[in-house]
């Protein structure tokens, strides 16, 4: 009698089709959860926060179900690479941007310097390399008011910040004149202001500098996870209420603790458009575990729709865990 038996190689294959199809229905288990849910549970929400690592099997299965000719598992593996196209190609494609020679252009940068982030120096190389006309700024301290006034007022005349609460708070510096100030309310902007400016003899601007509810202390995800996407989706209809009431074209910058795979992205995107989006390039991770590792992208530009983004880039450096982000736009 003729005994047959696995090779080394056949053994592996198999366990490849297994482990390619048991992340490929996980993986569809998601999208269906997303689908009727969203982030309307925390769990899900925090899934959808991470959801760009959700595709780093890919990297590996993709060329295993090839070299080993699994061909199913391929053709099952193209259901998430189709989702990863559709959710991350605008960030990879070539954009075409008409630009008016008579039109009003200006660039604003949103950053977060980190309330405990003392290298002024690096700050300032930041700003007197990208020359942004408007800067809002996250997690300014106490006293930071006054440190950047004494530093930059020389070229950004023009500023205001709301005061500390609870160590850091908002501000915004402009080179252009500021109109009036508006803090907006602790509820349920806790950390937000907003500006009326004056960019040109006709041209008057709504910014809006914002610092949306953090996903902090990460040890206490469990505790009050619910908590912090419950409050971020407070914040985000404020806002949309906000532009939708507004009167002149309005920007927001804004670290907004959430990334564009997310319901509060969404709904932002509704009233909003997302300057890196439009014209950045690559995924513009702004977030910084350390030197080496960018997490997210969670430091925003938004503009609405009486404006055009031209360019938009994340800037290296300032001594932040946050990299700063600058956009061109037009009127």
């Amino acid at each position: 009698m003729t005994r047959y038996y696995k090779t080394p190689k056949l053994k592996f294959s198999a366990l490849v089709s297994l482990i390619a199809w048991g992340y490929v229905i996980l993986f569809t288990v998601w999208m269906v959860l997303r689908l009727l849910f969203f982030d309307r549970f925390w769990w899900l929400a925090v899934i959808n926060t991470l959801a760009l690592y959700l595709f780093v099997p890919l990297l590996l299965l993709l060329p295993l179900a090839l070299l080993w000719r699994r061909w199913k598992a391929f053709l099952g593996l193209c259901f998430p690479l189709g989702v990863f196209i559709a959710l991350y190609s605008p960030f990879f494609l070539p954009h075409s941007v008409t630009v008016s020679p008579i039109e009003k252009t200006f660039t604003a940068m949103s950053f977060n310097m980190l309330f405990s982030n003392t290298d002024y120096d690096a700050i300032a190389n930041v700003i007197e390399t990208s020359t942004p006309d408007i800067i809002g700024i996250q997690e300014v301290p106490p006293n930071g008011d006054a440190v950047w006034i004494k530093r930059f007022s020389s070229d950004y005349p023009n500023f205001a910040f709301r005061p500390v609460e609870d160590g850091h708070n908002v501000g915004i510096m402009s080179r252009f004149p500021i109109e009036s100030v508006t803090m907006l309310p602790n509820s349920p902007m806790r950390r937000a202001l907003s500006a009326a400016i004056r960019v040109d003899t006709d041209k008057r601007l709504q910014v809006i500098v914002s610092h949306l509810t953090p996903n902090y202390p990460i040890e206490k995800l469990i505790q009050l996870a619910s908590e912090w996407f419950a409050r971020r989706a407070n914040e985000v209809n404020y806002i949309r209420s906000l532009v939708k009431q507004r009167s002149v074209p309005t920007i927001m910058l804004c670290d907004c603790n959430y990334v564009n795979t997310s319901e509060a992205y969404a709904r932002t995107h509704e009233v909003m458009k997302d300057s890196f989006r439009e014209v950045g390039w690559g995924f513009g991770h702004t977030a910084l575990i350390n030197e080496y590792f960018r997490a997210a992208r969670i430091d925003f530009v938004w503009y609405t729709q009486e404006l055009q983004a031209i360019e938009a880039r994340v800037i290296d450096g300032g001594g932040s865990d946050h990299l700063p982000i600058i956009a061109k736009l037009q009127f």
